[in-house]
């Protein structure tokens, strides 16, 4: 063999090699892509913008959404009622106006079988009791009251005619982790592999509350306690 073929082989295997490669960076970082759960929240189906004006179905009256932001925490997979999966990040603060926050890695492995997810909206008392933190659990994001009080695990704020308030506001802070006051919610949904898109459906919420008798809500209450079971109607898979 000639030095010319031993150099014309030579490339063709670093090409072929160089092929491969790239082909296993390609797939992996498909892999990658796939393993984000999305939140998408919406009003009847329709993706909320801030600042933009819908009509209640049920209140017959017109809502602004100003904000949204919520903790969800502790998720894990299951297939039946076997956990498969535990994400390694507990806490992720979402925020309808920071577009990342809505998109969670979840660092699934391939091949995992899975058909439910459960986590929980807010966080627990063994958190709370630990003190302000830093990262989706810093002060500065809004989202902490105090040591006594703990953390706001959700909190919507927007206005409507049909509020009494000042400019027609109401405020949903939502949170607190001492009895008797822990609205603390653990939600669980069937899933189906592949897509792990989860719509938020604020009218699940919106159409309960009467916002022209409750439209306030400030602190760890009875009343707060009772508007977080509401919270178990929000979320289902995007269809």
């Amino acid at each position: 063999m000639t030095k010319t073929q031993v150099h014309t082989n030579l490339m063709k295997s670093l090409a072929t090699s160089i092929g491969l490669c790239l082909a296993l960076l390609y797939n992996t970082l498909d892999l990658t892509a796939q393993q984000q759960i999305s939140f998408v929240p919406k009003l009847y189906n329709q993706p909320i913008i801030v600042g933009h004006k819908y009509f209640l179905e049920q209140q017959k009256d017109s809502v602004q959404i100003d904000k949204l932001q919520f903790y969800i925490a502790n998720i894990y997979f299951y297939l039946d009622a076997t956990e498969v999966h535990e994400v390694a990040q507990k806490h992720f603060l979402i925020d309808i106006e920071n577009t990342s926050s809505l998109e969670l890695n979840c660092n699934l492995e391939e091949g995992i079988n899975y058909n439910k997810i459960k986590f929980d909206l807010g966080i627990d008392s063994t958190t709370n009791v630990s003190g302000a933190m830093g990262g989706d659990l810093d002060p500065t994001n809004g989202m902490y009251w105090t040591w006594q009080s703990g953390y706001i695990n959700f909190k919507l704020e927007g206005s409507s005619p049909l509020c009494p308030a000042r400019k027609n506001e109401f405020q949903f802070h939502i949170g607190g982790y001492q009895a008797p006051y822990n609205p603390l919610q653990t939600i669980e949904l069937a899933l189906t592999k592949g897509n792990l898109s989860i719509d938020v459906n604020i009218e699940q919420l919106l159409d309960q509350v009467d916002l022209t008798q409750t439209y306030k809500i400030m602190s760890p209450n009875a009343e707060a306690v009772a508007t977080s079971q509401l919270f178990l109607q929000l979320f289902q898979q995007s269809k």
